[in-house]
């Protein structure tokens, strides 16, 4: 079609519907970015995205916009489609009654913004009709209309969903003071609804006894990955209080306690309405018969929340249900290690500095995760501070709002920090392993304890060949597919381990490689000799991910032949109703039990790292004769319940299966060992302290040897070997970087944000200009402000790169990966490309916007397709995992995530078993005018380049930490 798309708009009931075509002929919507104007292509643009996310539908030559997207666009995309502006308008909220009341409801008026009254406006959706004129509501204010109409609409009779709808209602309301387009009675600014869906415990001792209070927080809602760009740094945020703490002490103190039973509301002062939601009232009446029956019963519930709301309430809600509704958060560790119930420990940190020759950077405390810095002229009064609340019986002190316990290990702590010390460990407990003595039914603690190895070793596991010498050989009666080679490489290293007398083994083989189908055979030859009496027989547990326990059933009987590793017991979902038993308590809760009977009859168990955690004591009476961690990172930090009932198992030989044996630091890696071989790696003090704190590059290499490594008559404890090594039919890949002078645009929207970068220093200001810099390292304008697609990629080196790829990759009529994170330059980019190669639809979009179904249903259509050139655009995040995308054998990585682990799953989307042509992966770089070294995209190549290669020869944490980016900040704005 030479013509140009001609767009045109209607309303239909609430709807913004769009049609499409040149002349008289319709047009089809995927085509509408390769023949509109160059005036409509980033509008167009964003139409397309929103029907790629699935929020827009696509009928023929029709899109149907929804309301609530209409009211997104921005003024600019507004104007392109021709749709109407927002209108010159005020917002005014009235009620009637209050909210305690059923015929509560709230009404609005419009006016004028200069006061007058708009008299008889109409809306429908999205768009305002004032006289005979039309306008399309901002967002700001169709969701608050929309949301008011939907409280309005919700009956009184269901009041969980009429709280729902006024909290959607709530967040757009003015409070008193506030000005704006939005006004509202005075009511209605005043009054607060805070509605709780979580909870967690404060302990605390009164006339001697034991007590605690609810301490209450907002709903946990996941939301879906969005692709923002964000700079992340593998933090996580601590979870906040719903209450203040005026409000928290008047709700636990008074109104929780005036009634034997949880309500579903409770009037708070200054006019805050507090709902409950009906699980957590469920779960907050088991709290309060626990408030009431006594400080034992007290102290028994406060050891293990979890494991007695799941044993009183698992009839009547889900598992993964109860475990959100509680909490565990520093506040309720901290008060906890006060009473002596769960001890967190306080250790030392010391920030190195770059030379020998000068004082460390930066000291300060790692109080339960939290890294705490502490200048050195306050650490002797810190000290006095402790020594003085521990003569006077005080749980803790407050240092710049952080609560540090005052304990004996704190002022150590201190002390070393002062000696300019630098072990660097995560937060631990001074508990001691458990025996596994013989106790009395109902009397064993909540809580196995474990003898750690944080300072030093104090226990180990010493090796001892195993006898009878069991034959190697795996019978062909057991499985039905046969293994590939490296498979039985595995399966082989799995059986020299168990006979050598390891107690342990890590199985850290890349993505793809099978570990599942290793350890089933593995497991299948274990059961194989107990059948034949080599082995005395014993149950075998397979702890995982509960996303993942119906893949080991599905694997076990893909895979081996009946009877397989034999019967089974599943430990989790309703399944777990059937194996819980109960001891009875004045509280008519049952202490969380399981039938050990039952589970040693069986032949092997599945359960998740909750359901252990929850159950150890049950678990932890059991023999197993091998216990299998999937996705051990689960395990990976010191002093964590799940890290301390996974190291107090009883078990023959333990197998951890990853992909990522480090995924933050190297502590990671030394927890996993010291669950699998105790004081293997020796203790994390001087493990942290040798290889994180200032590593040589010879120790770790020597470090990765001692694990990978053979010795004499032994096998290595760990096997981790990539697709590259092993695959021996996987064709060739190769890497190329695309590097180009930025045009005069780009150096110039560069150099101002460098030169804004130079005046920020503080870490929330580094993270600002970094991001900065990776964006217009990309392109310096969006799609909509230039106006031809040439003079778009003309701004750009990056995106001239991409395009010189492409031509190339087009002219041998294969199909390309592109991954870039920015959701704008994703739809930008789809319309550029589609009109560029003259396309028949936009490249398809894999983002955090699209659902499984869709997002497997565009993989199915891309992997159809016959030979021939194709696109398809995804996040490094969203698409970086899970799919198989073998039609394409080129990747190009347009932007770059933080953590080169991060783009490797993305470059195996297509290298991977199933690809027949050789794989180039392009790194299109930006060099300033001059092509100085300091460049951000040089230099961040040059960092994600070092610290893959120090992950895979080194055993380095692959993921970008502060120091990183720090280091990456100066080295750019030099």
């Amino acid at each position: 079609m030479s013509e140009t798309l001609l767009l045109e708009w209607f309303s239909k009931d609430e709807w913004v519907v769009f049609t499409g075509r040149v002349g008289e002929v319709g047009v089809r919507v995927e085509e509408w970015p390769r023949i509109c104007s160059p005036q409509k292509a980033s509008a167009v643009a964003k139409l397309w995205q929103l029907v790629e996310d699935e929020l827009a539908l696509s009928e023929e030559n029709e899109l149907h916009l929804p309301p609530s997207e209409a009211a997104k666009l921005s003024p600019a995309v507004r104007s392109a489609l021709d749709l109407p502006q927002a209108p010159p308008v005020t917002l005014f909220i009235q009620h009637k009654g209050t909210l305690e009341q059923d015929n509560f409801r709230v009404d609005y008026r419009w006016d004028h913004v200069s006061g007058r009254r708009i008299i008889n406006p109409t809306r429908v959706g999205a768009l305002l009709k004032v006289g005979t004129r039309r306008y399309l509501l901002p967002e700001e204010l169709f969701e608050i209309v929309a949301a008011m109409d939907a409280f309005n609409q919700t009956p009184a009779s269901d009041p969980d969903a009429r709280t729902e709808a006024w909290l959607s209602v709530q967040r757009f309301l003015p409070q008193a003071g506030e000005g704006g387009e939005v006004d509202a009675s005075r009511y209605l600014r005043e009054v607060r609804v805070a509605h709780a869906g979580a909870f967690s415990l404060l302990p605390y001792e009164q006339d001697g006894d034991l007590q605690f209070d609810p301490v209450l927080f907002a709903s946990s809602r996941e939301r879906p990955y969005e692709d923002t760009g964000e700079f992340e740094l593998d933090s996580a945020g601590e979870p906040e209080p719903l209450l203040s703490s005026y409000l928290q002490h008047a709700f636990a103190r008074d109104r929780f306690q005036r009634f034997n039973e949880a309500r579903n509301r409770y009037p708070m002062p200054g006019g805050v309405l507090l709902l409950i939601s009906p699980p957590l009232r469920k779960a907050l009446d088991i709290t309060r018969k626990a408030q009431r029956a006594g400080s034992e019963v007290a102290r028994e519930f406060i050891k293990n929340p979890r494991a007695y709301l799941k044993e009183a309430l698992g009839d009547e809600l889900d598992e993964h249900l109860i475990e959100s509704l509680f909490k565990e958060t520093k506040e309720f560790s901290e008060r906890v290690q006060a009473i002596g119930l769960w001890e967190k420990k306080v250790l030392p940190w010391v920030q190195v500095a770059s030379e020998d020759w000068l004082p460390p950077e930066a000291v300060g405390l790692i109080v339960d995760g939290a890294p705490l810095r502490l200048p050195a002229d306050r650490l002797e009064d810190l000290s006095r501070q402790i020594e003085r609340a521990i003569a006077e019986g005080k749980p803790d002190v407050e240092f710049d709002g952080v609560r540090i316990p005052a304990t004996n290990q704190a002022l150590a702590a201190l002390a070393e920090i002062g000696r300019a010390s630098s072990p660097i460990g995560d937060p631990v407990e001074e508990d001691e392993r458990s025996k596994k003595q013989e106790r009395e039914p109902g009397a064993e603690p909540h809580v196995l304890l474990v003898r750690n190895n944080f300072e030093s070793v104090i226990f180990n596991s010493d090796p001892h060949r195993r006898d009878p010498h069991l034959s190697r050989q795996l019978h062909k009666d057991l499985l039905r597919s046969e293994p590939k080679p490296h498979q039985v490489d595995g399966l082989k290293w799995l059986q020299d381990c168990w006979q050598a007398g390891w107690t342990g083994a890590l199985l850290a083989d890349d993505m793809g490689l099978g570990k599942t189908y290793q350890t089933l055979s593995f497991l299948a030859w274990l059961k194989a000799a107990m059948r034949a009496g080599h082995i005395s027989p014993a149950p075998i547990l397979i702890v995982a991910p509960t996303g993942l326990l119906k893949n080991w059933e599905k694997e076990h009987d893909i895979h081996l032949k009946v009877p397989g590793i034999g019967t089974q017991i599943r430990a989790y979902g309703p399944d777990l109703r059937d194996l819980r038993q109960s001891s009875g308590s004045e509280l008519e809760l049952a202490q969380p039990l399981l039938d050990v009977d039952r589970i040693e009859a069986a032949d092997w168990v599945l359960t998740t790292y909750e359901t252990l955690r929850d159950y150890q004591h049950s678990f932890g009476r059991i023999a197993f004769c091998a216990i299998v961690f999937d996705e051990v990172q689960k395990v990976k930090t010191p002093g964590t319940q799940v890290t301390d009932a996974a190291k107090a198992m009883q078990a023959e030989f333990i197998l951890a299966l990853t992909g990522t044996p480090i995924e933050n630091r190297l502590a990671d890696l030394w927890c996993i060992m010291d669950t699998l071989h105790p004081g293997a790696l020796g203790g994390l003090k001087d493990f942290s302290h040798r290889y994180e704190a200032a590593p040589v590059a010879e120790d770790l290499k020597r470090l990765k040897d001692v694990l990978t490594l053979p010795g004499p008559q032994r096998p290595p404890v760990m096997l981790r070997r990539m697709k590259d090594e092993v695959l021996g039919a996987l064709p060739s890949k190769s890497e190329k970087t695309i590097e180009l002078r930025m045009p005069d645009m780009q150096a110039n929207a560069y150099a101002a944000v460098i030169e804004a970068a130079r005046q920020r220093q503080d870490r929330g200001k580094m993270l600002e200009a970094l991001q900065a810099m990776r964006r217009v390292s990309l392109a310096p304008v969006e799609r909509g402000v230039v106006s031809t697609d040439d003079d778009y990629i003309g701004s750009s080196a990056r995106l001239q790169g991409l395009v010189q790829v492409l031509d190339e990759i087009h002219s041998r009529g294969e199909k390309a990966l592109v991954f870039v994170e920015f959701r704008d330059a994703q739809s930008d980019l789809a319309g550029v490309l589609q009109r560029r190669y003259n396309l028949p639809r936009a490249p398809m979009i894999v983002s955090g916007n699209v659902s499984g179904p869709k997002r497997q249903e565009r993989v199915d259509a891309f992997q159809a397709q016959a030979d021939g050139f194709d696109v398809m655009i995804l996040s490094p995040k969203a698409g970086g995992v899970g799919l198989t995308l073998t039609a394409a054998n080129n990747v190009v990585h347009l932007t770059r995530w933080w953590n080169p682990a991060v783009e490797d799953q993305s470059t195996d989307r297509c290298y991977r078993i199933g690809q027949s042509k050789p794989v180039t992966v392009y790194y299109p770089m930006a060099l300033l005018p001059g092509g100085e070294d300091h460049s951000f995209d040089r230099r961040l190549h040059s960092l994600l380049m070092r610290k893959r290669e120090l992950s895979r020869e080194m055993l380095m944490p692959p993921a970008l930490t502060d120091e990183d980016a720090r280091q990456l900040f100066e080295e750019t704005i030099a």
